[in-house]
């Protein structure tokens, strides 16, 4: 078992790569399952999720009923319903591991490490999948992520444009393609929506530009230095080449603007990527590359993180946890994955390789690093994505928009007793 899922580089490596959307696959049998109920999940709407969820819904029967909510408000929808005082309205949910953190040190999460060993030889549940936290298994971890720079090879091609290895370097070829390309109305897409998406997009520029979150063993913050303003000045050098609307726009609306073949280039979930050509909601089918997200200095690491998506089950569950359990697993076999290997960047080991992860690929090898998973990161992450719009237009400086979110998350931090208050002097006690 790995604890919190950090697995070798090695591993990581073998694992990679997406290609071309697969066909709809609805062959979970779930014939043993012979439990009652209903049992509702909760998710993101992106081709993986698309494909497991089917699955899932195959298990469908008299007395059983499976749904599956797909809401590009899915952590928000999660963190209510598994903190609530009740029962909670969703038997399971599929997580980043960012939002795994924030439910596991609230305590919301429950083990499964007794469904694992009940079910290990049904389903064939490998080491890999499984993240533990004080040696029980939290979550079944199923896919990688990461950020990906997409790009229009066709224009890129066209033109004569090389694949910007810098963001200096994305930010002059976009230049460039606003003005030789009539075709281009936005040579940028990216997710500045205020709150998760920007405070990420930060999250990646301040660690590609040198700067740390943090003081070093504390939880204290550092983000207020000359490597987050660095950071803020990447996102405003890029806001002329975006869509007016680029401070509301979210990786759905990123990949509407590919897909519609509004943008030449910018850096989207490699998850994504096999949307690019579905012939069905897509205007670039074919047209579209990948490769590793721009480092901020030059020779420095892709701006990215990586990140593994999962599987949990609330502590507040109120249905039967051996069926909820199931039907997860069922949706995350070996025939599903293999029947979806285009989908996702799989984490069994039965899954191959594909075209669409050959971004992701160079920034594992590279050395890009891992989410991080501090229980208080959320809390500074939160302040950096509320105060950011107020620098991108200018309403406060970079250095005054940081000084004010490390401020909130100070004091945040300190009445959660992650930072301990100073201590008072006997005099003013006294």
């Amino acid at each position: 078992m790995v604890a919190n899922f950090r697995p070798s580089r090695a591993t990581v490596i073998a694992l990679v790569a997406a290609c071309a959307l697969s066909p709809a696959v609805t062959n979970a049998k779930c014939e043993s399952i012979t439990g009652r109920g209903d049992v509702n999940v909760v998710g993101n709407a992106f081709p993986a999720l698309q494909h497991v969820s089917r699955a899932m819904e195959a298990c469908k029967r008299p007395g059983l009923t499976v749904a599956f909510k797909m809401t590009p408000e899915a952590r928000q929808e999660t963190e209510r319903a598994f903190g609530s005082g009740g029962a909670s309205s969703f038997d399971a949910a599929v997580v980043s591991m960012s939002t795994y953190s924030v439910l596991r040190s609230k305590g919301q999460l429950q083990s499964m490490t007794d469904l694992v060993n009940k079910y290990r030889a049904k389903y064939n549940i490998e080491d890999r999948m499984l993240v533990t936290f004080n040696g029980e298994v939290m979550a079944i971890a199923f896919m990688q992520n990461a950020q990906s720079f997409y790009y229009r090879k066709d224009i890129f091609d066209k033109h004569g444009l090389s694949v910007p290895a810098t963001y200096d370097e994305m930010v002059n070829t976009a230049a460039i393609v606003k003005a030789r390309e009539p075709s281009i109305e936005f040579p940028i897409a990216q997710t500045f929506a205020k709150g998760w998406d920007s405070g990420t997009e930060f999250a990646n520029l301040l660690a590609s530009a040198g700067g740390r979150f943090f003081k070093s063993g504390s939880a204290e913050p550092s983000f207020n230095d000359v490597y987050g303003e660095r950071a803020i000045a990447v996102m405003r050098s890029m806001l002329p080449y975006m869509t007016p609307n680029a401070l509301a726009s979210n990786s759905d609306d990123v990949m509407n603007q590919f897909q519609q073949g509004k943008a030449a280039m910018g850096v989207l979930w490699a998850s994504r990527a096999a949307r690019m050509d579905d012939p069905a909601a897509s205007k670039v089918v074919g047209k579209m590359a990948f490769a590793p997200a721009p480092s901020v200095v030059v020779g420095g690491k892709s701006a990215t993180h990586l990140w593994w998506d999962g599987v949990v089950m609330p502590k507040n569950l109120a249905g039967d946890r051996d069926v909820v359990f199931q039907i997860l697993m069922e949706a995350l076999s070996e025939p599903i994955t293999r029947a979806g290997n285009d989908t996702a960047i799989w984490i069994r080991s039965v899954y191959q390789p594909t075209r669409f992860s050959g971004g992701v690929l160079a920034a594992m090898a590279g050395g890009a690093p891992i989410w991080p998973t501090e229980p208080f990161f959320g809390l500074a992450h939160g302040e950096i994505g509320k105060i950011l719009p107020e620098a991108l237009t200018g309403r406060l400086t970079a250095k005054a928009a940081l000084d004010i979110a490390a401020s909130n998350y100070t004091r945040a931090a300190t009445e959660q007793g992650f930072i301990k208050p100073p201590r008072q002097s006997n005099a003013s006690a006294r």
